[in-house]
């Protein structure tokens, strides 16, 4: 889990659809046929290079690569990660259709424990939807 959130980190949108460094986009994970998300990374600040690394990423994992944000609906929770050496934001959102934690209160342990392990510099926090 932390090597997931360890590789995204943000991009935008410059109007033209496409995405450009500094925005926010989404990397969406989903079971066949579902109408929501059942993980979804969502990370903004960056560089252009971050964006077209995890852009790849994204797609040769099989999953849907969005520039914009993570879906709101059916959220639970999410964990949130920042650096600091970073800008970058990345926040893995945790949804009601997912197989992983079942709960706000799970999501949160799931969390703490993240944020327990990472290295002294990331900071991972727990987010409401």
């Amino acid at each position: 889990m932390v090597l997931v959130l360890a590789l995204l980190v943000g991009c935008g949108d410059d109007g033209t659809g496409d995405a450009v460094a500094g925005g926010t986009y989404s990397c969406r994970a989903a079971f066949p046929g579902a109408s929501t998300p059942s993980v979804c990374i969502e990370a903004s600040g960056g560089t252009a290079q971050d964006l077209a690394n995890n852009r790849q990423q994204c797609a040769a994992q099989g999953n849907m690569f969005a520039t914009e944000g993570c879906p709101r609906a059916g959220l639970l929770g999410g964990c949130r990660e920042t650096t600091s050496a970073s800008d970058a934001v990345l926040t893995t959102w945790y949804y009601t259709s997912g197989s992983g934690p079942s709960s706000a209160a799970d999501i949160q342990m799931l969390c703490q424990g993240l944020g327990s392990v990472a290295p002294a510099s990331v900071m991972i926090s727990f987010v409401s939807p």
